[in-house]
């Protein structure tokens, strides 16, 4: 095998399969991908047999062949190379990488240890821009940061298809989130769909950085991939069913507050900085005073109490009651910064004897997603 390619086409590529190699193994072969030029075509495929990734770059081919590289070594090869242009050749079981000025060689492995190329079918499909695909998947992604802690069977954003919405929903089960897509922005050719997208594959897609117009996503029975044109990822699907998480959401509330996002946004990142290892955050909901007033605590540090002016539309309580929640602060954060308009709604709850009750977070301005959290 001998080869020429652009660094600056290859790179971004390498780093994705660096990320899908150095998860933990006890299977060397998997700390190594596939290098492949054939008909004019050069190919790099990797797993961990959870997931796996396949992509096309352009390049020279001299001479057809296959090598298997050392994903990291590689990878970190490739950051600190300072040339335009990588001539590769396979010279028995050693990979060479040069350039004008620089040698470096890397040891491979026989080609045929390597596990099989993932194949899918096109038969059910959704078709959607990359661009609103990415909007609407960073609104539902916070979960998915802790959700392997709380509950990893849940760990992966659940679509299903609801009439003319595509939804898209995530919890680790002290929060949930869900949005929602209209049939105008997707197109499909399934009647029903009801799967859970593993968050490793949606991990590694965000990884991507140069997507194209639209991103084909295929759903099988025992398999989801992602299609990008020159760039696949496929990953196993998960035996789950989802629960039921439509009868959680909060349809009344003892308070139903306006408050401006920035003010809110700013009182947030002002109280964070006295965060204790609880992260709890303390919520005094007054409303004849028509305010918020936002506390945390660290015996180290000190405290901080802010207020934040608000416009209480409906209220429960009595004359001169109010009453106080708390929330993990960085979970309230991210379903803030997740919602858009300049203003957003809460929807709180004392808490009674019969338990508590969780904050629905929304935009006024919007109605494809709602951010719901429960207090501490």
């Amino acid at each position: 095998m001998k080869l020429q390619i652009i660094k600056n086409s290859i790179i971004d590529i390498v780093h994705v399969v660096d990320k899908i190699c150095s998860r933990k193994s006890d299977l060397n072969i998997l700390n190594f991908f596939k290098l492949s030029a054939e008909n004019d075509r050069i190919f790099l495929f990797a797993t961990d047999l959870e997931i796996s990734y396949f992509a096309e770059v352009s390049g020279k081919i001299e001479e057809n062949g296959e090598a298997l590289i050392p994903a990291k070594q590689f990878s970190q090869l490739l950051s600190n190379f300072y040339e335009d242009v990588l001539f590769i050749e396979k010279n028995d079981n050693s990979l060479v990488i040069k350039g004008d000025y620089s040698l470096s060689s890397l040891p491979g492995l026989i080609d045929e240890e390597y596990p099989l190329i993932s194949t899918f079918k096109k038969d059910h499909v959704i078709e959607i821009e990359t661009e609103i695909f990415d909007e609407y998947l960073e609104k539902v992604y916070a979960p998915l940061k802790t959700a392997d802690i709380f509950k990893p069977e849940l760990s992966g954003v659940y679509i299903h298809l609801q009439g003319n919405f595509l939804y898209l929903v995530s919890t680790d089960t002290i929060r949930l989130t869900e949005t929602k897509i209209k049939k105008q922005f997707f197109e499909t050719n399934m009647s029903s769909i009801s799967a859970l997208i593993p968050k490793r594959i949606l991990e590694e897609y965000r990884n991507i950085k140069r997507k194209p117009i639209k991103i084909f996503i295929y759903i099988e029975d025992h398999q989801i991939t992602f299609d990008l044109g020159s760039q696949i990822l496929t990953t196993k699907r998960v035996a789950i069913e989802f629960p039921d998480y439509k009868r959680v959401i909060p349809e009344t509330f003892g308070v139903s507050v306006y408050i401006k996002t920035e003010d809110f946004i700013k009182s947030l990142k002002l109280t964070k900085v006295f965060l204790d290892q609880t992260k709890e955050l303390k919520i005094k909901v007054i409303p004849d005073a028509q305010k918020l007033e936002l506390y945390t605590k660290n015996d180290l540090l000190g405290e901080s109490e802010n207020s934040i002016q608000a416009e209480f539309k409906e209220s429960s309580l009595q004359k001169n009651e109010h009453f106080v929640v708390s929330f993990n602060h960085e979970f309230l954060l991210d379903g803030v910064l997740a919602a858009d308009g300049e203003k957003i709604f809460l929807g709180l709850t004392p808490t009674h004897a019969e338990g508590a009750r969780p904050l629905l977070i929304k935009s006024p301005l919007e109605d494809n997603f709602i951010y719901i959290l429960m207090p501490l």
